[in-house]
């Protein structure tokens, strides 16, 4: 597992309003000429992802901004943080940059995780 923690600095899991998640197929299926479909498994264990977000202040954006860019090399390193579902930790990787939205001063930041299996 990864180093890279999520920063103690901001929330520690997603908000569960609007939270999303869906398994990625680890089955590979093959058409047959006749009957049905052969399958069989790709992987041992399916990745999932994640669609939340989480509300921040000004000074917290900027920290996520800083973590973002610096740390994560824009989002193509993993990192460890609380899985929303399991409340464990767990390894995660952005599979697109984050939005941001302000309202009444604080930021709601939307992201787009995949939680990576060991």
């Amino acid at each position: 597992m990864t180093k890279i923690q999520w920063p103690k600095e901001l929330p520690q899991i997603m908000r569960l309003e609007g939270l999303s998640g869906k398994r990625r197929t680890a089955v590979v299926r093959t058409d047959m000429d006749a009957g049905p479909q052969k399958t069989r498994r790709r992987y041992t264990v399916s990745q999932k992802d994640f669609s939340g977000s989480v509300v921040v202040t000004e000074a917290q954006r900027q920290i996520l901004e800083t973590w973002y860019e610096e740390i994560l090399g824009n989002g193509a390193l993993r990192f460890v943080m609380t899985d929303p579902q399991t409340l464990q930790p767990a390894e995660f990787r952005f599979t697109e940059d984050y939005s941001e939205d302000s309202a009444d001063g604080l930021w709601t930041i939307t992201m787009q995780l995949e939680k990576l299996n060991a």
